[in-house]
């Protein structure tokens, strides 16, 4: 499917438009994903969903977001003070959060405000 050629030339620009809009231009995103699909093992993905998926996966990790509108501010008072549960933070800026993350360093912004 990622090697499938356009279908018409607005397919083909909607694709290179994602990539400058959302500031990473890797115009060669395709043929780089699967030059990695190609060199991948059937045993390293066995592995991975064994460590990172299956269910009490020794390297399992878990996002849980949970949103308190106004009419709930009790229940959200009441989950800030007590104690946090362990093994979890809490994310008071998103922002820092994201630069944060290893996988988080494509150019981001849109044309002329692109920064890593």
């Amino acid at each position: 499917m990622k090697l499938e050629k356009y279908k018409n030339m607005r397919e083909e620009a909607a694709f290179f438009w994602v990539e400058i809009s959302q500031g990473t231009l890797k115009f060669d995103r395709k043929e780089a994903e699967v030059a990695v699909l190609r060199d991948l093992k059937k045993e390293e993905l066995i592995e991975f969903f064994d460590n990172h998926v299956k269910v009490n996966a020794p390297q399992k990790k878990i996002l849980s977001i949970q949103v308190y509108g106004g009419l709930h501010s009790s229940e959200y008072e009441k989950i800030v003070h007590d104690e946090p549960q362990p093994h979890s933070c809490q994310i008071t800026n998103i922002f820092s959060f994201r630069r944060s993350r290893p996988l988080y360093g494509s150019f981001k912004g849109g044309v002329g405000q692109m920064k890593l």
